[in-house]
This record gives C-alpha cells, structure tokens and sequence, in this order.
C-alpha cells in the first residue's frame, strides 16, 4: 500500500474591507485631499527651486545669449508652473 501524503486543499476566505460605519469613502477622500495638497506643494517647490538653479547660473553665464536664454527659460518655467499649481489647488477645493 502507498500513501500518496497529499492533503485536498484548503479553502482561504477573502479578505474583507474594513468598514467604519460606512464612513470608509468619504475617509479615503480626506486622505486623497491631503495627497493630492501634499503633492502640488512638492511640485511647487520644485519648480521655484529650478527657477532659481536657472537664475543663479544665468547671472554667471559667460555669453550674454545664454544668460538671456536662461533668464527666459526661467521666467518661462515659473510662470507655467504657477498657473499648474493655480489650477491644480482649485480643482483641490
């Protein structure tokens, strides 16, 4: 006689989301609030931290075209970046 050893396989159950007095949804929207607060200010202050990277290298710039180029470029950078964080904290509200 063989005994074969294997055993029918368990049944695991589904893991359930937690509820909290049906309070889940409007929970996960606070926190996707504050993320998405969170993730513009980081985006914000990337930008003024490239604007002012640009800046401090345009006035050490040898070329008076490359130190025009960078000034524009940085002007360029802070205003679309602005008019994103602009947009993005009223869709936010």
């Amino acid at each position: 006689m063989t005994a074969t050893g294997t055993k029918p396989p368990r049944e695991t159950e589904q893991a359930k989301p937690a509820t909290r007095n049906g309070a889940d949804g409007e929970h996960g929207r606070h926190i996707g609030h504050q993320v998405g607060i969170l993730a513009v200010n980081v985006y914000e202050r990337g930008v003024a931290d490239v604007v002012a990277f640009e800046k401090d290298v345009a006035k050490v710039a040898p070329y008076p075209w490359m130190r025009q180029t960078l000034t524009v470029s940085a002007g360029l950078i802070e205003d679309v970046g602005a008019a994103y964080v602009r947009t993005a904290r009223q869709v936010l509200r």
